[in-house]
């Protein structure tokens, strides 16, 4: 997964019942007319499902909003979630922005979102190569 700095919506925030990022300019990626990927990544143990509600958001001055849409990421009790999607092509405007809500009180959860170059994809066991060795 490759990503910078200017490119974080959330960078491993605590969860709270609601949040707002920041705006991310999204122009460089619409110009090259090619998918603009957003991943999402839920970490930590909480005691019961939670789902997490991201609104995205686009906007021309960072002032008047307009959604795009919901995406909803399901997170089980102790294990972490990773969801990938693509910006809708309709995303024209210079700025885009993610406001979450989630489903039921969460302790000790991390949330991570952000604009990736591809699909997070992990390894395997037995595809990651280190230094000539198979990693198991």
């Amino acid at each position: 997964m490759i990503t910078d700095q200017f490119c974080i919506f959330f960078d491993n925030e605590a969860v709270a019942a609601s949040g707002i990022s920041a705006a991310v300019n999204v122009s460089p990626f619409a110009g090259r007319d090619e998918p603009v990927n957003v991943t999402m990544i839920i970490n930590g143990a909480n005691a019961a499902a939670v789902t997490l509600t991201a609104n995205i958001q686009e906007s021309d001055d960072k002032t008047n909003w307009e959604s795009l849409g919901t995406v909803p990421v399901t997170k089980p009790d102790a294990l972490a979630v990773v969801k990938t999607f693509i910006l809708p092509r309709e995303t024209k405007k210079k700025f885009v922005r993610v406001i979450y809500s989630v489903s039921a009180t969460t302790t000790g959860l991390t949330f991570w979102a952000g604009i990736t170059r591809d699909h997070f994809a992990p390894y395997a066991p037995g595809q990651y190569i280190d230094a000539g060795k198979v990693v198991a």
